[in-house]
């Protein structure tokens, strides 16, 4: 049975390759491309912690003057290992979502202790910078990457969905949501969905993706790939029902 994955394509092969163990055979069709966004900070060693929220920004974090004892606040456990990886010493993970990384970065930093930096891409909701800042922190942002909308799925996508092979689709995040839906538009894909199930990581992709019709939507348990790999395993019997 054939799937979509809509990440990049770094990320898009390690699941694949997982998914494979489970009998469904992946297509890589990245909805977004990300692109690092050059940023200087100054006075960096005044922030008393640096939250980041997704690994695209470790191109752009590693080209600062950063002292790698810094506190690091990041989202999930995937994103962590990364920054770990790369030598940083003082990195924690909210192992969730956002509300889960707000309420470690108020557990651990005391407004009076000096800013915080939010490294975070070029379209975020806004909830954490609100947050922090309405709790008394006072808050630097920087946009130190982009996700660039991808403007068809691949060739081969398109011909397994529109022959009907597909039965499930893998989605990361809103911002692909909302990006595969104007594909599916754009290409008159809409029917080629009615027997596909979406993947969703978390509510708030899934609330994005309802604006098409699938034959299901199922939601991760937690925003991890372990986490959808685990719903993939429990329904692929279902998907070809």
């Amino acid at each position: 049975m054939k799937v979509i994955i809509t990440r990049t394509e770094p990320d898009s092969k390690n699941l694949a390759a997982k998914l494979s163990e489970i009998g469904m055979h992946s297509l890589i069709s990245p909805v977004i491309k990300i692109v690092s966004v050059p940023t200087r900070v100054k006075n960096i060693s005044q922030f008393q912690s640096i939250i980041i929220t997704s690994k695209n920004t470790l191109a752009t974090i590693e080209t600062l003057s950063l002292n790698k004892k810094t506190p690091l606040f990041c989202v999930g456990d995937a994103t962590a290992r990364l920054f770990k990886k790369a030598g940083f010493s003082n990195v924690r993970s909210a192992s969730g979502n956002s509300e889960d990384l707000l309420r470690i970065v108020k557990q651990s930093c005391n407004p009076v202790s000096g800013p915080v930096l939010y490294l975070a891409g070029q379209n975020t909701r806004g909830l954490i910078e609100r947050e922090l800042s309405q709790s008394g922190y006072i808050m630097e942002k920087r946009i130190v990457y982009r996700a660039e909308a991808a403007t068809c799925l691949t060739d081969a996508a398109q011909q397994a969905l529109r022959s009907r092979e597909v039965v499930g689709i893998f989605i990361f995040s809103p911002r692909s949501a909302m990006i595969l839906n104007e594909l599916i538009r754009k290409f008159s894909l809409q029917d080629s969905l009615k027997p596909v199930t979406a993947f969703c990581l978390s509510e708030i992709v899934a609330k994005e993706a309802s604006n098409t019709v699938w034959k299901k939507i199922l939601i991760s348990e937690k925003p991890t790939q372990k986490s959808i790999l685990a719903l993939a395993k429990k329904n692929s019997k279902s998907l070809l029902n």
